[in-house]
């Protein structure tokens, strides 16, 4: 993500639209939605997000401007070829803070792509059908233990590469770009 958007700009802005989502949980469902259809607008991702936002909050309208910035970097990042997507999870020291916030993204994207009404993955490839049980066994934080060590760094680093190469398979097999005939 770009430094202008970081995880806790997305936190106020969450605050001030009235969700109780976490950035990285909300940063899962929107690339589960994504995934599940690429052409759905910032709206409809917002919308499961926000409640009651009264029109006028000057909080909430610059919160959904900053949410806007997310959706779009989102959108750009997993369609581009550098491989410049990464999920939204915060820069800590603490690894099972980290841990947890990838949970909390796997969550979220397991709901975005139910949202969208994909609950069966028999018609993509299998590594799509395994990527998403993978996302569901991250989603329990319980199940981590951690050795308090470099081999946990290490560990995660290998975690958030496996989520964003996951995430661009998902999107391209269910999103697929087609090549122009010539």
């Amino acid at each position: 993500m770009s430094s202008e958007i970081n995880i806790e700009l997305i936190m106020r802005s969450l605050t001030n639209v009235g969700s109780e989502t976490t950035p990285s949980e909300a940063h899962g469902v929107l690339c589960g939605l994504l995934c599940g259809n690429n052409k759905i607008k910032s709206s409809q991702w917002k919308s499961h997000l926000a409640h009651d936002v009264l029109p006028g909050d000057l909080l909430a309208d610059e919160a959904q401007q900053i949410l806007d910035v997310l959706y779009n970097q989102t959108i750009v990042s997993m369609a581009d070829n550098d491989l410049t997507f990464y999920p939204l999870l915060p820069e800590d020291e603490n690894n099972i803070i980290i841990l947890e916030a990838i949970a909390q993204w796997a969550q979220g994207f397991l709901m975005g792509l139910s949202l969208m009404g994909i609950r069966e993955f028999s018609d993509y490839p299998e590594e799509v059908e395994e990527f998403v049980g993978t996302m569901a066994s991250l989603s329990d934080a319980d199940s981590y233990d951690l050795a308090d060590d470099e081999s946990d760094e290490e560990a995660i680093v290998e975690l958030i590469e496996f989520i964003r190469m996951g995430v661009l398979l998902v999107n391209e097999e269910m999103n697929p770009v087609r090549a122009v005939s010539q």
